[in-house]
């Protein structure tokens, strides 16, 4: 805060001109909230890896209740695990929905991962390709290598080895242990134009922020 005051505070041989008591004093407030805000999800994510669940998620619900995607994410994960309430797959999903709807990876990972295996929702493979592409867009690595899995091992749709080649390769970039060894296995059953097209897509990839707009349609 002493950075921002100091900085509120140039004068005409700074940066910017002198500005009046009153104007710095509305910045500072305008800047204030943030920092509780911060502070109290540094603080339930530090007792949420700690093991104290019910301190965790008393820190975190008020932030996940006024939007925070990131502490709607762990107390998500903690009603899909048990941990420290009891295990409630609806309520997990409530949490996961909303993260996703607000554009966090994790979020829209977990729910896409839900849709896929049918845990708290009824099992759409549309809908779980469409919330593990967002995630996976964003460069969520888990989520790279689970596109991967689905596109080269799916019943449900039709195998596309080129697409599964990328998001192997992607996860591999990033340093998963898995994907290099599932991009190779793959590539035995591939043509030399399937990976050719495989390596184009993924040089030309590039990560898209999600947003609530877009992850919402």
């Amino acid at each position: 805060m002493s950075s921002i005051l100091s900085f509120l505070s140039l004068g005409t041989s700074g940066i910017m001109p002198r500005i009046s008591a009153d104007a710095r004093l509305w910045l500072v407030l305008l800047l204030l909230p943030s920092l509780p805000a911060r502070s109290d999800l540094d603080a339930g994510r530090r007792s949420y890896e700690q093991g104290n669940y019910a301190t965790s998620l008393k820190e975190l619900t008020p932030l996940a209740e006024q939007g925070n995607s990131e502490a709607q994410v762990l107390i998500g994960q903690m009603y899909s695990r048990g941990q420290g309430v009891p295990l409630d797959f609806a309520k997990a999903i409530k949490w996961f929905k909303a993260a996703a709807e607000l554009g966090n990876s994790d979020g829209q990972l977990h729910l896409g991962l839900a849709y896929l295996k049918g845990v708290g929702v009824e099992k759409d493979v549309a809908q779980a390709l469409k919330w593990l592409k967002l995630s996976a867009n964003q460069g969520n690595v888990v989520a790279q290598l689970d596109l991967g899995l689905a596109f080269r091992n799916l019943s449900s749709i039709p195998h596309d080895y080129v697409e599964a080649w990328m998001w192997f390769e992607l996860a591999a970039r990033q340093g998963d242990p898995l994907a290099p060894k599932q991009r190779d296995s793959l590539q035995r059953f591939m043509t030399r134009q399937q990976v050719e097209q495989a390596r184009v897509r993924a040089a030309a990839w590039n990560p898209v922020i999600s947003s609530a707009h877009s992850a919402a349609r």
